[in-house]
């Protein structure tokens, strides 16, 4: 009996004991002052506690020798996503920086200081470039404008020493970025593109890319012209891609290594210029028929002349691309004579007459623009409204109508041809007037002569300015098939 007392007062003793050493281990916990930790969180998730944000930020940085290599820079900071929040706390499960770099590591990718380029249009996708150094920003920018305008007459702008027109000539009025162009300094992503020097970030800014361009190696007879149709570039895509081209009758020798490759700017220069020039005008050709000529034969009357106009014109370049041209001033210094030609064949089936009144302007020709074919030629600068003349004897054969007067690059009304004319011409050909007013002056089935009026010049379509597209084609069927497009220059016009 004294036995079993004795165990329980044993047993007593030990659980008072254990009871005693709990309170007062407990009470020592509560007794302790809260510590400062920080939790660090990648992209909203937890990665754990730390005692040292310091001490994760040295490591992150003295970790990426590779990086600082290839930037040439001292310094790597935490990836985009990462916080560091500090807060008090009695948690005792603590993570060492080693740990949590590891984590982040495997995770997501280390940012280096630099400039990010934004480049925001009117409409599109907003673009952006990052960069590492923002003094090569200005100088890459200035020559990738040259691109478009000239060195000697842009710095002659920029520094106010342009000469003084007497009496014909070009000066620039103003010159900007469409886009709105912003740098702002920023932490980006190592494994992004960053360029780091003025040449890679001039051709990014005109090819979008630094990828190698494709090449073409110069044969004989080879000029500046033909390489640039053979390989669907514009002569001005082909110089802007070949600096050392200054011109179009610049020399190209056999074995020459030229870049054909499409630029794609990321920007668009705007040049607002005052042109005063001399323009020839198309002189007519009649035809008198004389009905005492045998088969086929006939003899030119009177040979034609050319007339000349002095035109002043307010011009607005983009990407060296006339956009849009009005005439303020016109002066007539000789009037064009007619070419008459005598003939045994009906007058309705001959000839060729110009399609606007004067003075005019071929702002864009017949041949390829932005790896497109552009199958006719454009013709402005006599005003919205002005009268659209049929160049041939024929029939109507197509009307469209309908589009908005003024237009929006990019619009498919009508084909993008905006409100336009097709005309089923005597001598064969089918020829289109379009980007008209909405006011048609013809209608399907209808003949017309020469200097009929068809139309009037608008701007409707897929059109950036007021002007006609003039089309001819061999075949008749839809006027966006390119492969029956000639060059109205070559077939109807000495232009």
């Amino acid at each position: 009996m004294k036995k079993v007392k004795k165990q329980k007062i044993n047993i007593l003793l030990i659980i008072l004991l254990l009871i005693t050493t709990f309170l007062n281990t407990g009470f020592k916990k509560i007794s302790l002052e809260p510590k400062k930790l920080y939790m660090v969180y990648l992209e909203g998730e937890k990665l754990g506690l730390i005692e040292d944000k310091q001490a994760l930020l040295d490591l992150i940085d003295k970790n990426q020798e590779k990086i600082k290599k290839q930037f040439n820079i001292d310094k790597v900071y935490p990836p985009e996503g990462l916080e560091i929040n500090s807060y008090l706390s009695y948690n005792t499960n603590v993570k060492t920086a080693e740990e949590i770099y590891k984590k982040i590591d495997k995770k997501s990718d280390f940012t280096i200081k630099g400039y990010v380029i934004t480049i925001t249009p009117e409409k599109g996708d907003v673009k952006k470039i990052n960069v590492l150094d923002k003094k090569i920003v200005d100088d890459a920018l200035k020559s990738a404008v040259e691109a478009f305008i000239p060195k000697d007459k842009l710095n002659a702008y920029i520094n106010d020493t342009q000469a003084e027109v007497k009496e014909t000539g070009k000066t620039i009025e103003n010159i900007y970025f469409k886009e709105k162009i912003t740098i702002k300094e920023d932490y980006i992503n190592a494994t992004d593109l960053i360029l780091t020097n003025q040449d890679d970030l001039s051709k990014y800014l005109l090819f979008g890319t630094l990828e190698k361009q494709s090449s073409y190696e110069v044969k004989d007879g080879d000029t500046v012209e033909t390489v640039a149709y053979n390989n669907h570039l514009s002569t001005e895509e082909l110089l802007i891609a070949n600096p050392k081209l200054t011109s179009t009758n610049s020399l190209l020798s056999e074995g020459q290594i030229l870049n054909i490759g499409l630029i794609n700017p990321m920007f668009t220069v705007v040049e607002e210029s005052e042109v005063i020039e001399n323009i020839e005008t198309n002189f007519d050709t009649k035809y008198v028929e004389d009905s005492s000529l045998g088969v086929n034969q006939s003899y030119v009357k009177q040979e034609g002349q050319k007339g000349l106009n002095r035109v002043t014109e307010k011009v607005q370049y983009q990407n060296g691309e006339i956009k849009n041209l009005v005439v303020s001033n016109k002066q007539e210094i000789t009037k064009p004579i007619d070419k008459i030609i005598v003939n045994s064949t009906p007058t309705s089936t001959l000839g060729w007459g110009w399609p606007t009144i004067s003075p005019y302007i071929v702002n864009s020709r017949f041949g390829y623009r932005w790896g497109r074919l552009h199958a006719g030629i454009d013709i402005t600068g006599c005003g919205f409204g002005s009268p659209i003349f049929s160049a041939t004897s024929g029939v109507v054969s197509q009307v469209v109508s309908g589009c908005a007067d003024n237009g929006t690059y990019g619009s498919s009304c009508g084909s993008g041809y905006g409100n336009h004319v097709v005309v089923r011409a005597n001598n064969g050909y089918y020829v289109t007037y379009a980007h008209l007013k909405g006011n048609i002056a013809v209608s399907t089935g209808q003949v017309v002569g020469q200097g009929t009026i068809v139309g009037y010049m608008g701007n409707s379509g897929s059109s950036t300015g007021t002007h006609l597209h003039f089309q001819i084609n061999t075949t008749g069927g839809q006027i966006w098939d390119r492969s029956t497009a000639v060059d109205p220059c070559k077939v109807a016009f000495s232009c």
